[in-house]
């Protein structure tokens, strides 16, 4: 996701369903049963050809044997020979049909099952076929229809029950399609295509424990179950279980080195793991197989894309559209693509096309673009659109949770907001406890340990709650990053004793419940108009303070002349929208040539080195850089009479230390500071300005120049009158200093 944090929700290729479904294509009931015995079925089958070579009965089954053993043109010949010799044999119409098909001639496939249906209307195995026809040429409604005549006519007919279960589980009924495999587990017990549909339904419906204890009673029975290993990493890769989705993986490829599935889900592992050279090698083995393959095509695209080459993604994708120009996960990633480039309206007809033709993640991708349009209900329409496609993806609840946020729409926003926890966007690596979770419960005495889980800004807005669970009658513990553990210490509830820091990357201290920071406004029920707000609730260290204020001197008096003021630009380069909202120092200057004010920059990392690129009549001090800590900041901020900031941790803090500040949001803010609002609930001395446009910050900081400069005002108005000077006073008393006004 490109609005807040994450990226956009690409969504990987769809791939577990194989070509027909989970249990992968079938043949005629009972062709399977061929497999391991196929050279001495064939020379039955040549023995009676022997001696009639117009058997049709024969020339079938000589068809089911070559299509077994990878044969298909000789599978064709044989079809059609028997259909030749015995047109009203409807088995031979639908013989040909399954060879065909396999063939990859779809139109003809469907002829002749259709000329078997003609022959008999009610031949089970000839609508069996046209179903999986039907949902290869991406007709899941139609194979729907055709699976449900031939369980009418055939009630035992196990590969129309899995068919029906795959048709259900394509449209996304996936509670149905479970239905469906549970029925033909009925029918024959512990059979392991059956347990590897279920097991896919089940992860479809978000209960990844049963649908990993499924796939794996299908390895059980047969160990040899290639697609089986490939889905089994699918769902440990989603879980972050990196080395045993690894292992999965590459099983599933040495069994089935075809199995393009499998590649690409190696080369997605190894683009997580940011190993750019192992997963292209990947991706070249799956292109080597079939080069022909859209999916293939689009996992190259999104590939480059990753990589920041984005003409390389254009030539890959372009590729795939003229393969297929209607595949819905190409076209979902031309989308992509147009929003990358910021062409969001382009974006939002490619999204809404992919959404016709089946993709459910452009649903949640084309919100996103027309959030950075604006078009704000809009856009929350098309995120719940996304869920209602697919109630139980993290991504789509995702971000459906952050446009309900961003709009106050808090009631269901922070309960959704969960499903961050299963989104590797956000969570590559959760971490998981062996203690129960805290939704709100009386304490009783009890350790709860509070835990960081994302930036420090999000540390410092959040830790305001560590009060309020408190207050619930136990003791808090407060897990937080290291550069801001010794901040945390000036929490009344830590200096009354009532809750204690630790830092979290170490040993977590013992208790008794566990509840992330970033939960706490969903278990406090938080709204709007509810936020917690007291008072400042952190504060700096006095001695450090007093070290600050002598380590920067400025020149503000009692009478609010030439206000100290902290700067920073730029915040954490590993968050994926940071280009967005961090800015070059360069962009500051006509505020910084604005007279009557000191700056001092709480500028941290690489950033701080613009400093040094400043002109000869622009002067800031380096204030931050090489601070220890945020504490060490936090003194600094408490020498200053307002901070100007983009949206940095430094924001927070000024924040939460209750100091004017000048908020400098993009276009399109993060969710937090919600839309349309200059003024945040969460800090009351907070001023948000906007971009007008993407990435004019001129406009932003010509915004704050002239409202430092009112403030500036305000407080000599203030100060001069309080002590019953005339209020047009200019200069300072002393006549020291540069003008005020």
């Amino acid at each position: 996701m490109v609005v807040d944090a994450p990226d956009m929700q690409q969504g990987e290729l769809n791939r577990p369903l194989g070509s027909n479904g989970p249990q992968g294509s079938r043949d005629l009931q009972g062709s399977r049963n061929l497999t391991g015995r196929l050279t001495e079925v064939a020379l039955a089958y040549q023995q009676v050809l022997a001696r009639d070579p117009k058997n049709p009965e024969a020339l079938v089954g000589m068809s089911l044997v070559a299509l077994a053993s990878l044969q298909t043109e000789a599978a064709v010949q044989m079809a059609s020979a028997a259909v030749a010799v015995a047109p009203e044999m409807g088995a031979a119409w639908v013989a040909l049909g399954q060879t065909l098909k396999a063939a990859a001639r779809s139109d003809e496939a469907e002829q002749a099952y259709l000329q078997a249906i003609s022959l008999d209307g009610m031949d089970a195995l000839a609508h069996m076929g046209l179903g999986e026809l039907k949902i290869v040429m991406r007709h899941p409604e139609e194979a729907v229809r055709q699976f449900e005549v031939a369980l009418r006519r055939q009630p035992a007919l196990i590969p129309a029950h899995l068919g029906l279960g795959n048709a259900l589980a394509l449209l996304g009924r996936n509670e149905q399609a479970l239905q469906c495999y549970e029925q033909a587990l009925a029918l024959a017990p512990g059979l392991p295509e059956a347990e590897f549909a279920a097991g896919f339904a089940l992860a479809r419906l978000g209960r990844v424990k049963e649908a990993e204890t499924r796939y794996r009673r299908a390895l059980a029975s047969r160990p040899d179950f290639a697609a089986v290993w490939m889905n089994l990493g699918h769902l440990l890769r989603e879980q972050g279980r990196e080395a045993y989705a690894e292992a999965a993986l590459k099983r599933s490829v040495e069994l089935r080195p075809d199995l393009i599935g499998g590649w690409l889900d190696l080369s997605v592992l190894e683009r997580e793991r940011k190993r750019p050279a192992e997963a292209e090698a990947y991706l070249r083995k799956a292109f080597a197989r079939n080069p022909d393959q859209v999916e293939t095509q689009v996992a190259w695209c999104q590939f480059r894309a990753a990589e920041k080459d984005t003409a390389g993604a254009w030539a890959w994708l372009r590729w795939a559209l003229a393969r297929d120009a209607d595949h819905p996960e190409a076209v979902n990633m031309l989308g992509i693509l147009l929003h990358n480039e910021e062409r969001f309206s382009e974006a939002v007809q490619a999204f809404q096309r992919a959404l016709a033709l089946g993709s459910k993640a452009s649903a949640s991708n084309c919100g996103n673009s027309l959030l950075d349009l604006g078009r704000m209900d809009e856009a929350l329409e098309a995120h719940e659109t996304a869920v209602a496609l697919d109630p139980t993806h993290p991504g789509a609840l995702y971000n459906c949770a952050l446009t309900r946020l961003r709009l106050g729409h808090w009631e269901h926003g922070w309960t959704d907001y969960e499903a961050r926890w299963q989104f590797r966007e956000v969570h590559r690596r959760p971490k998981l406890f062996d203690r129960p979770r805290w939704r709100g419960e009386a304490l009783d005495g009890k350790r709860v340990l509070l835990h960081a889980e994302q930036g420090l800004g999000d540390t410092i807005q959040f830790c305001r709650y560590a009060a309020m669970v408190a207050a619930r009658g136990g003791t808090v513990l407060l897990q937080v990053q290291q550069p801001v553990e010794r901040l945390m210490g000036s929490l009344a509830v830590v200096r009354g004793g009532r809750a204690e820091t630790a830092l979290l990357d170490g040993q977590s201290p013992e208790f008794d419940l566990e509840c992330p920071l970033l939960s706490l406004p969903a278990v406090f029920r938080t709204m709007v108009d509810t936020v917690p707000w007291s008072g400042a609730y952190l504060g700096a260290e006095p001695g450090t303070t007093r070290e600050k204020q002598k380590q920067f001197p400025g020149n503000s008096s009692e009478f609010g002349c030439g206000l100290r003021v902290g700067l920073a630009w730029a915040g954490n380069p590993h968050y994926k929208a940071d280009r967005q909202r961090s800015a070059n120092l360069q962009a500051f200057l006509p505020l910084l040539r604005t007279p009557g004010f000191t700056w001092i920059s709480l500028q941290k990392g690489d950033p701080a080195a613009q400093l040094a690129m400043l002109p000869g009549d622009v002067f800031v001090w380096d204030g931050s850089s090489r601070d220890r800590d945020l504490a060490e900041t936090a003194a600094l901020i408490a020498t200053l009479d307002a901070v100007v900031t983009t949206d940095t941790c430094i924001a927070h803090l000024a924040g939460a230390m209750g100091k004017p500040v000048w908020i400098l949001l993009p276009h399109l803010g993060d969710w937090r500071w919600m839309q349309d609002r200059n003024t945040t609930p969460w800090y009351p001395t907070a001023h948000l300005l906007r971009q007008s446009t993407p990435g004019d910050w001129a406009g932003v900081v010509e915004l704050a120049t002239s409202e430092l400069l009112n403030y500036s005002r305000t407080r000599r108005y203030s100060a001069v009158t309080q002590l019953g000077l005339p209020a047009t006073l200019t200069r300072c008393p002393s006549h020291t200093h540069a003008s005020c006004s």
